[in-house]
């Protein structure tokens, strides 16, 4: 059989599958590696897929954790308005498109159960809370915003070590032979 190009689709529903079937993901990494040609990429695909038991005990919080992140969208917009007249300016008329587009990103990956967009959520989350703190004052929406980056942090770093609690991009273990295992 002819190795082929990682096919993402494909292989997430396979791992969901053979999941379903009762088989362990080293089983699925073997019988994958057989017929693709990167075998960290296939690694990192099962340890980046939830297991069903995963998302259905986590739901809530993921939900949770998108309602989180669209508020702080709708906050972002309220204040690009509220700083400026957004279609006389071209800058906030950017910034207006820009914030949706990176928290709906996000939003989207999460409600995939996407691995990589856990944690860079939550970084990107940290350097948004530096920024808020850097430019603090009295106003409510400063601690209204710290509040709801705080809550998004937290969920991010939660959900990625229990949803994928094998994903480690850095640190995948491999084998005498260069096989990767996944214990």
């Amino acid at each position: 059989m002819a190795k082929t190009s990682i096919n993402t689709k494909a292989i997430q529903q396979f791992i969901l599958e053979s999941r379903e079937n009762g088989k362990s993901d080293q089983e699925i990494y073997d019988a994958l590696s057989q017929q693709y040609y990167d075998k960290k990429s296939v690694a990192l695909l099962i340890t980046g897929t939830a297991t069903n038991e995963n998302k259905s005990k986590y739901k809530i919080q993921n939900n949770i954790l998108i309602g989180f992140l669209g508020l702080s969208m709708l906050l972002k917009i309220l204040i690009i308005f509220s700083l400026s007249d957004p279609f006389e300016d071209p800058f906030f008329m950017l910034l207006l498109f820009l914030y949706p587009a990176i928290e709906g990103y996000f939003i989207y990956g999460i409600a995939k159960y996407l691995a990589p967009y856990y944690k860079l959520c939550g970084i990107l989350a940290i350097l948004s809370f530096l920024k808020t703190i850097r430019s603090a004052g009295n106003d409510s929406s400063i601690i209204l915003n710290l509040l709801i980056i705080s809550i998004i942090v937290g969920l991010s770093f939660y959900l990625a070590k229990k949803l994928f609690p094998k994903y480690s991009p850095k640190n995948l273990k491999k084998d005498d032979n260069g096989e990767y295992i996944l214990e």
